[in-house]
């Protein structure tokens, strides 16, 4: 039993389950009788709420609903939904089909169809009894409520809402808003329509992960929010964007911590067996998540280049270099899927000429097993993935796998059915491989959870067949572990065997990893490093790492300028002059024509007028203002852009930082052997 209580407000959408010509309409319900009349002529169209509303938004959250309640009980939360026909409702009240909708009213029409409604007065009296209240609602519907509502002290309002809905919202110490945009949609690769819907599911994902204790946690510190929700973006933000109302108003900032770096247990270096496979070289292979940059962005003018796009128009990392620094890509299909027109583009031309990779490359596929862990079955079958792969033209195709991770893997029961299933259907994948005649490599999967396991998924693949395997669910295990999990397996593996880690680079570790019979690996990792944390987004040939230098933008998307706006901090004026003199500082400091203090200073002032740290970041960029290690790069990037590859600015260049730190990585990889 749940009893921390936790009530979700929705809204209606205009797709429905049911639409017959007689639906109900707005007259209907202002004529209660009528209403009545109306209802029983629909009677057989009639379905609870969760099942009539059919829109994208209402479909993920109720996915991530589902998610909650499979693993928590059905108490663990409620859905009402804001309907502008039936005014506050249960999910479970019937209701029948009608065509009314907040949407198509002036601010004064909602107001007074809400009084009507009762709306208010229905919220008061619905949120009681609960500690936490998230809300994913339009403006529109957001006008509806007719906000503030008498409240307990302890109850925590949190708003998935877009940056004009502010006004709708008191500024009030148990109200959060966590800001949903344009912005976010392109970040999260997600339509904005649904995409309130689709954050909460991927929360849901993380509370099955990590337990309901972070439910409480989120209400005490709804910031937190931000760091659970920000790992599943794909595309980087200006700067962390979702801050409480109060923490704005007194520019405070929030920066994620990067671990330090692991190290290589020396008796696993020098004990380490060779495996038979070892004569087979190494690669690597980075994922694809939509990593690309505009060709000829004009810098100066923080322009992107007009009529582009961003599919056809704008490049990839190996478009950029002579060559690739990789030595292949990992395309997951759950994130072909993510985008109708990515998968759309992606059916027509084939994955090599989708990303424009050269034929004579690799290119690997596989489920995606990650974003549909909380799923009591993978959601694809054998002959539909053996279908994808061939039709698509991926090199090698990895079996349909189920995680066994987090909680998932302290469960004896649950552990070994998701290692059945990855067991029988990587059985039936090879089999129907060898009876097909499809022209990709087959790739088997091992998942387990302690190196018994995984010796005894390896072992299984490689008596069905599998000259190549890959090792899933260890992306974020401890490298001591993983080294473990090696020792146990490199005594059964033969010497053709392929033999993958999924979402594992470990440059201190990657000799070990070979001798124990590793082959190849994935990860963006050092792509990623670009953008996230604060003292490491550079990485220089000699092993030194760099933070990149903030200057946020004012314009545009400058998403934290925006909010120190909004609080009262300054005005855009004050803030454009100060973005102004910093760009021109650096500028002036890379041609030689001011100083490095002066320099140093523009950037810092700037950075306290935002409530950045500027104790911490003066040593950070006068670390990296001293050493200007962009001058001493040869990669095309450093030498094409000079000192803008180390500002923290947009993705044009914290992404060409990130293929920098590819190819430092890469060439780094290729000088161990």
């Amino acid at each position: 039993m749940v009893h921390f209580k936790t009530l979700i407000i929705t809204s209606c959408t205009g797709e429905k389950k049911f639409k017959p010509e007689n639906q109900l309409l707005q007259a209907d319900f202002q004529a209660c009788d009528n209403l009545s009349i109306k209802e029983k002529q629909l009677e057989e169209y009639m379905v609870t709420a969760g099942d009539m509303y059919t829109g994208m938004q209402h479909l993920r959250l109720m996915e991530g609903v589902k998610i909650l309640r499979d693993k928590y009980g059905s108490d663990v939360v409620d859905v009402n939904i804001v309907s502008a026909g039936y005014g506050l409702i249960s999910e479970n009240r019937r209701i029948a089909p009608y065509e009314v909708t907040f949407n198509t009213m002036s601010p004064k029409e909602i107001v007074a169809w809400s009084k009507t409604l009762r709306i208010k007065e229905s919220l008061s009296t619905a949120i009681k009894g609960y500690d936490l209240i998230l809300f994913l609602l339009g403006d529109k519907y957001l006008r509806a409520l007719e906000l503030p509502v008498l409240t307990s002290g302890d109850q925590r309002l949190i708003f998935f809402a877009s940056g004009t809905s502010r006004k709708l919202i008191p500024n009030e110490p148990n109200y959060f808003i966590y800001e949903v945009g344009q912005k976010d949609a392109k970040s999260f690769s997600y339509g904005l329509v649904a995409l309130k819907g689709y954050l909460f599911k991927l929360l849901a994902q993380d509370l099955v992960l990590n337990g309901t204790g972070l439910i409480s946690q989120i209400k005490d510190s709804p910031d937190m929010l931000s760091s659970i929700l920000d790992k599943y973006r794909k595309v980087p933000l200006e700067q962390e964007s979702l801050f409480a109302i109060e923490e704005i108003a007194k520019g405070v900032a929030t920066e994620k911590k990067i671990l330090p770096k692991e190290k290589v247990p020396t008796s696993y270096v020098s004990d380490a067996p060779r495996a038979k496979n070892y004569g087979i070289s190494m690669r690597y292979f980075i994922p694809e998540w939509d990593d690309r940059v505009d060709p000829t962005y004009n810098f100066i003018k923080d322009e992107s280049t007009e009529g582009r796009n961003p599919y056809l128009h704008d490049v990839y990392s190996h478009e950029i270099f002579d060559t690739p620094n990789y030595d292949g890509v990992l395309i997951s299909k759950v994130k072909i899927e993510e985008s109708n027109i990515k998968k759309a583009r992606v059916q027509a031309v084939g994955v090599h000429d989708f990303i424009r990779y050269p034929n004579s490359k690799p290119i690997m596929g596989d489920c995606g097993a990650f974003g549909y862990i909380t799923d009591e079955e993978p959601p694809y079958t054998t002959e539909e993935i053996l279908d994808y792969y061939e039709d698509l033209g991926f090199t090698q195709g990895v079996s349909i796998d189920h995680l066994i991770v987090g909680d998932f893997a302290k469960d004896p029961v649950e552990r070994k059915r998701r290692y059945d299933i990855t067991r029988r259907n990587a059985a039936d994948f090879i089999q129907k491989w060898q009876t097909g005649n499809f022209s990709f490599e087959p790739v088997g999967v091992a998942q387990g959870w302690d190196p018994q396991s995984y010796l005894e998924s390896v072992g299984e693949l490689i008596d069905m067949g599998y000259k190549f395997i890959a090792l899933g669910g260890v992306a974020r295990t401890p490298t001591k572990q993983i080294l473990e999990i090696l020792n146990k397996v490199v005594p059964i593996i033969p010497d053709y065997l392929q033999f993958h880690l999924f979402g594992v680079a470990r440059l201190d570790a990657i000799p070990t990893f070979r001798k124990l019979g590793v082959t190849s690996f994935d990860s963006a990792s050092h792509l990623r490093r670009a953008w996230l944390g604060s003292g490491s987004n550079y990485f220089a040939m000699d092993g030194k790492t760099y933070a990149a230098i903030r200057i946020p933008p004012v314009d545009g998307h400058g998403v934290r300028v925006k909010k120190m706006i909004e609080a009262g901090i300054g005005t855009k004026e004050e803030f454009k002059v100060l973005e102004v003199n910093a760009l021109a500082a650096l500028r002036g400091f890379d041609r030689g024509n001011v100083t490095l203090d002066d320099a140093l200073e523009a950037v810092l002032t700037y950075d306290e007028k935002i409530g950045e740290g500027r104790e911490k970041h003066a040593d950070y960029y006068r670390r990296v203002l001293e050493d200007q290690p962009w001058k001493k790069c040869d990669c095309k990037i450093c030498r094409e852009i000079g000192i803008e590859v180390i500002i923290f600015r947009g993705n044009n260049r914290n992404r060409r930082r990130g293929f920098h730190n590819t190819y430092v990585f890469y060439n780094q990889f290729k000088k161990i052997f």
